[in-house]
């Protein structure tokens, strides 16, 4: 299935979407007498961007591959699935701190490292330069643990609010990830992990909504070590299933400000009342199916039900089908229009 279509039109009577983690999209169609429409031209009118700065977290230690790092599996949900990103760039370096992305031209204190003028703030912002709405680039800063033995909190806190500063300064989103449980060597004490959580809160408390929690619920509360569902074993980092934490909080923050909907378990997919703002379709409902930019992900029934014309007429809607784990079979009446100004996709990651 082509990702952009140029005003299709199908003669469909039945779509199977079939979505497992192999990353293939099934698609069955049987020609019947109902119009399927689907206006793509308005897709990408403002296309967005991601850039992630950080160390070794960011660059994906841990996972086994490049494809189950964090920074790719959003890279993959926003442009592969929704398609509203050109890309999210991936300027993380292991071994690097806080000071290293300082903006260029930046003189630190002595004894601490100067900026890396290919990985900084400056070279983030200078990614999304380009952009017409300043407003759809986003820099996400990941900065565990390096140096944070040895740096102040204060000193932590001053240079993350810089780099905030310098990226928000110029009309872009920014959001700052809190600490993450490390026990390797000097990390291993009392006072080490205890900081580890100070830093935590302080950046939650400085930054708010715009604070990314990569601390709670990743740790054994017995001794603060990466808990072992999560551990890629070297103390440090996390293997594949804490990346797809990463990648969820990151998602759940809604670093876009998306208008997402989710259908429930049961109702007629063509009312509002059958979508919600939470996952599980609960929550708020849609007020129409004409704004702009809505995303509509048909979730949490395997068989969902189209019974009467269905319009989303508002610009850039992207229609969702599946979670890609679990198969959804969708069956359109053959006496049944269902029109979409945007695209849609079977999700899959």
């Amino acid at each position: 299935m082509k990702e952009y279509f140029n005003c299709l039109h199908y003669n469909l009577a039945k779509i199977f979407f079939n979505c497992y983690q192999s990353k293939l999209i099934r698609l069955s169609l049987a020609v019947l007498y109902f119009t399927f429409f689907i206006n793509c031209n308005q897709v990408n009118a403002q296309i967005k961007r991601i850039v992630a700065i950080g160390s070794s977290s960011t660059a994906g230690s841990g996972a086994t591959s490049k494809d189950s790092c964090w920074v790719s599996l959003l890279n993959n949900y926003y442009k592969c699935r929704l398609n509203i990103i050109d890309s999210a760039y991936n300027l993380g370096v292991p071994g690097i701190s806080n000071y290293d992305a300082m903006p260029t031209g930046y003189i630190p204190p002595s004894s601490r490292p100067y900026p890396d003028a290919v990985h900084n703030v400056s070279r983030a912002v200078s990614i999304l330069s380009n952009l017409s709405n300043p407003a759809n680039g986003v820099v996400i800063v990941n900065f565990p643990t390096n140096g944070y033995i040895t740096y102040s909190i204060a000193e932590i806190m001053s240079s993350l609010q810089t780099i905030y500063d310098s990226v928000t300064l110029r009309g872009n989103r920014c959001y700052i990830s809190t600490t993450q449980p490390r026990c390797d060597g000097s990390y291993n004490t009392s006072a080490s992990k205890k900081k580890l959580a100070e830093i935590k809160d302080s950046i939650i408390n400085r930054f708010n909504k715009y604070a990314l929690n990569f601390w709670d619920g990743m740790f054994d509360p017995a001794d603060t070590t990466i808990l072992a569902k999560y551990s890629c074993g070297d103390l440090i980092h996390f293997n594949n299933a804490g990346h797809m934490v990463l990648f969820e909080r990151v998602i759940a923050k809604n670093i876009f400000d998306l208008p997402v909907w989710y259908s429930k378990a049961m109702g007629n997919l063509e009312y509002l009342s059958t979508w919600g703002s939470n996952n599980d379709g609960s929550g708020t409902n849609p007020s129409s199916f004409t704004t702009d930019n809505q995303l509509f992900n048909i979730v949490n029934n395997p068989s969902p039900v189209i019974a009467g014309n269905w319009i989303l007429s508002g610009k850039n809607t992207q229609l969702i089908i599946g979670d890609g784990i679990t198969p959804v079979h969708l069956i359109i009446p053959a006496n049944v229009k269902v029109s979409i100004a945007g695209s849609i996709t079977g999700s899959c990651y």
